[in-house]
């Protein structure tokens, strides 16, 4: 499998230079630029390729706000269970917005009045509240399940291994790396090629990570009969 050491020689090739000028420690720098980058744009592109996870957390009687996992780098859902821990008794929670209540309501009235069949959360950064918050009769053992991007490990080393899904094709970091370092040279017209090549290869890989049906279309003969008429 490869390491970034890989990338760093093809991003060199690229850049027609060598480890005198892009060295191992700026590599390491603008390779984990260019890790968060392509995560971000999976994420963006709706991919789910980006290292889902689901975690459970249990709740509090009384209390209706909880820290995200320390871990996530982008939320995808949040589900509540007030009952008990049955996989099929996770209801998805509605994002609402403090600015922007449902109609008639104020966020006062949902921590009191809020449905548990149809429950909300408001997210606030690195934490978030729920709607409505469990109470001494609800069961909080891991009253909520959430889905969310996991944070990309950095590279702290040049012999680090490059993780799924830049795996199946490291050279797109090195393009940026590459692209990263001219810049910061200031070799701008040939880092804006290298960064141009580098988006049409983000563009490849997010179409080979979208999963989906590609079979071609079969001709089938076309057939009448006659009582049809």
């Amino acid at each position: 499998m490869a390491t970034l050491a890989n990338c760093l020689t093809f991003s060199r090739a690229q850049a027609q230079t060598d480890s005198n000028g892009l060295t191992d420690t700026n590599g390491i720098v603008f390779a984990n630029e260019a890790l968060l980058d392509f995560r971000r744009r999976l994420i963006t592109a709706g991919v789910d390729a980006s290292q889902l996870q689901e975690s459970h957390r249990d709740g509090t009687a009384g209390t209706g706000t909880y820290l995200y996992p320390t871990d996530m780098f982008w939320l995808k859902a949040i589900e509540l269970n007030y009952e008990d821990t049955d996989p099929g008794g996770y209801r998805t929670a509605q994002q609402i917005d403090a600015a922007n209540p449902p109609a008639g309501e104020s966020f006062s009235s949902l921590r009191e009045n809020a449905s548990k069949e149809f429950p909300m959360f408001d997210d606030r950064g690195d934490w978030f509240e729920i709607y409505p918050p469990p109470t001494s009769s609800d069961s909080v053992s891991q009253l909520m399940r959430i889905f969310y991007f996991k944070e990309p490990t950095e590279f702290t080393a040049t012999t680090d291994t490059v993780s799924y899904p830049e795996s199946l094709d490291y050279r797109i970091l090195g393009l940026r790396i590459a692209s990263d370092y001219l810049d910061a040279i200031e070799k701008f017209d040939l880092a804006a090629k290298l960064d141009e090549k580098y988006e049409k290869r983000v563009v490849q890989l997010i179409a080979t990570l979208s999963r989906g049906s590609q079979m071609p279309i079969q001709a089938t003969s076309l057939s009448i009969d006659g009582w049809m008429y």
